[in-house]
């Protein structure tokens, strides 16, 4: 199998945004087909995990690497119409960079593709958010919910001790995956 161009998609961190063209997509989420024309050869997108109003999140595979990731869109409607939602989905991919630690989802690549959507690659985290959990089963037993909030603080100390202070810590920010392990997700309100 031939290797894919390691081409870079746009580098956002480096260069602002283009504004997307007209008509490129507004506050829904993009059929799988349509996500993954944007995409190619990149990435395969898999699924729609979910979607609200900063955008939507998509399984798929980063190809040169063979590895499961998270892609993060921002809708381009709602960043052409004002751009300081460009600059705090921006702000959180070079947070989450920062940041290697084991209780914080990590962030692979980020850009802008020759469509227009602004994306982020990030860690794929196979499991639910605590909020879903909450949901699910009701009030969490007290040392469960200890546990999670140790594992939470931990990763909080740790970004602090790096300048970095989350501003949005709320149960559908933290995931835990299907081994038990806690992440910290959405740096978007980040400072």
């Amino acid at each position: 199998m031939p290797v894919p161009s390691m081409e870079p998609m746009s580098d956002v961190s480096m260069n602002p945004p283009t504004p997307p063209p007209p008509g490129s997509g507004g506050a829904r989420p993009l059929e799988l087909e349509e996500i993954q024309a944007q995409f190619e050869p990149h990435y395969l997108i898999r699924e729609l995990l979910g979607a609200g109003g900063m955008g939507a999140v998509y399984r798929a595979k980063q190809v040169a690497l063979d590895r499961r990731v998270a892609i993060k869109v921002l809708p381009p409607a709602l960043w052409a119409e004002d751009a300081s939602y460009a600059a705090r989905f921006n702000n959180e991919a070079r947070a989450m960079a920062q940041l290697n630690h084991p209780g914080i989802i990590g962030v692979y690549d980020c850009g802008q593709t020759r469509g227009g959507l602004l994306y982020m690659a990030i860690e794929f985290v196979d499991g639910v958010d605590v909020s879903r959990m909450m949901q699910e089963q009701g009030r969490l037993p007290p040392e469960h919910a200890v546990s999670i909030a140790a594992h939470v603080c931990d990763a909080l100390g740790y970004a602090h001790g790096k300048g970095i202070i989350h501003r949005d810590i709320k149960p559908s920010n933290i995931m835990v995956d299907s081994s038990g392990v806690v992440k910290v997700a959405d740096f978007g309100l980040a400072k």
